[in-house]
C-alpha cells in the first residue's frame, strides 16, 4: 500500500478503501522481533510506526488486534522513512520509522473480520464521503 493508499494504475486522490486513523496507535508486532504501532489501517494495509529498519520490498507479517481477536496477515513494506528520534530507545538506530504496508494475503476469515472492523470503527475514503 502506497502512503497515499493508491495501487498502480489508480488516479491520483482516490482511495481504493477506507481508512481508519487511530486516536490511540494500537500496539502489536509487525514480526516476532519487531514492536509496532499501527497508526491507521485499511482492507489494503497499515500505516506503522517502530524503531526496526522494514526495507521497502520486504515481506513481514503483522498481527492487528481487533475487538476481542487478533489476525496475522503477509505483508509487503511499500515504504519506509525516518520520523524523527526514538525517546527512550535503548537498542537498534535511535530512530522512528513510519513505514506502509500493504496486504498481500488474507485469509477469507481474517478479511471478514477486518471488514467488520473498518465498517463499525472506520471512516468512508475521502471521495465517497456524504455519498451514502
Amino acid at each position: 500500500m502506497a502512503s497515499d493508499g493508491l495501487g498502480s494504475g489508480s488516479r491520483p486522490g482516490k482511495r481504493r478503501h477506507s481508512r481508519l486513523t487511530l486516536r490511540e496507535p494500537l500496539q502489536d508486532q509487525v514480526t516476532a522481533t519487531h514492536d509496532v504501532k499501527i497508526l491507521d489501517l485499511s482492507m489494503g494495509g497499515a500505516r506503522v510506526e517502530h524503531t526496526a529498519i522494514l526495507r521497502p520490498g520486504s515481506t513481514c507479517h503483522v498481527r492487528l488486534p481487533l475487538r476481542r481477536t487478533s489476525i496475522t496477515i503477509i505483508c509487503q513494506v511499500i515504504w519506509s522513512r525516518a520520523v524523527g528520534r526514538a525517546e527512550g530507545e535503548t537498542r537498534g538506530t535511535g530512530l522512528l520509522f513510519q513505514s506502509g504496508l500493504e496486504f498481500a494475503k488474507m485469509s477469507a476469515e481474517a478479511r471478514t473480520l477486518l471488514t467488520a472492523y473498518l465498517e463499525v470503527e472506520g471512516t468512508p475514503p475521502p471521495d465517497r464521503e456524504g455519498l451514502e
